[in-house]
């Protein structure tokens, strides 16, 4: 495989062990320029980001996460919040939308960089968003779309459920290229 994007994902994994180890600064700017270069629909840039660090961030963080996820996801040394205004996209005449797009793609490039960098950046879908907006004091129309615990990988597994220890180590199971793909 000499594709470096493919030798990123291959890999990526999205472990719940993660170290309370704290991030180097240059690795969270790092973090910060890979969201600033993604792409998006007309260059709007929709996205808006909470990367909590400090003791208080993190506290409110953690009010947010669901029960399945508070054990593991709280151990991380940097949470980040993904929001964004549906004002904000381009708006298309037919309707389209993008905004939510535009926020996954910058998603997958903090991702690939966290990978880049050693790190574990794992998504989430357990947390409030109506907390999220209330702790945040975002406005009405922000929109927080996605949660990402991140941290370097650590080996104890100790405060992990049963049924999530050794999830990482598994073997990737992918669909089929032509169980996803059309070629006409």
């Amino acid at each position: 495989m000499d594709n470096p994007i493919l030798k990123i994902l291959a890999a990526r994994r999205a472990t719940r062990s993660i170290s309370r180890e704290s991030l180097p600064e240059n690795m969270v700017l790092e973090l910060m320029e890979a969201i600033r270069m993604t792409p998006s629909c007309y260059n709007k840039q929709p996205w808006h980001f909470l990367f909590l660090q400090s003791q208080e961030g993190l506290a409110k963080g953690h009010q947010i996460l669901s029960p399945g996820n508070h054990p593991w996801a709280s151990r991380a040394p940097l949470l980040v919040i993904g929001y964004a205004k549906k004002k904000d996209d381009c708006m298309l005449p037919d309707g389209r939308a993008y905004y939510q797009f535009d926020v996954g793609m910058s998603v997958m490039n903090l991702m690939l960089s966290a990978t880049h960098l050693g790190l574990v950046a794992r998504p989430m879908a357990g947390w409030d968003p109506a907390r999220v907006k209330e702790l945040f004091k975002l406005e009405p129309d922000d929109e927080p779309i996605i949660v990402l615990a991140i941290g370097f990988p650590s080996d104890d597994e100790s405060h992990l459920a049963d049924y999530y220890k050794g999830a990482d180590k598994k073997p990737r199971v992918r669909k089929e290229i032509m169980d996803i793909i059309t070629r006409l």
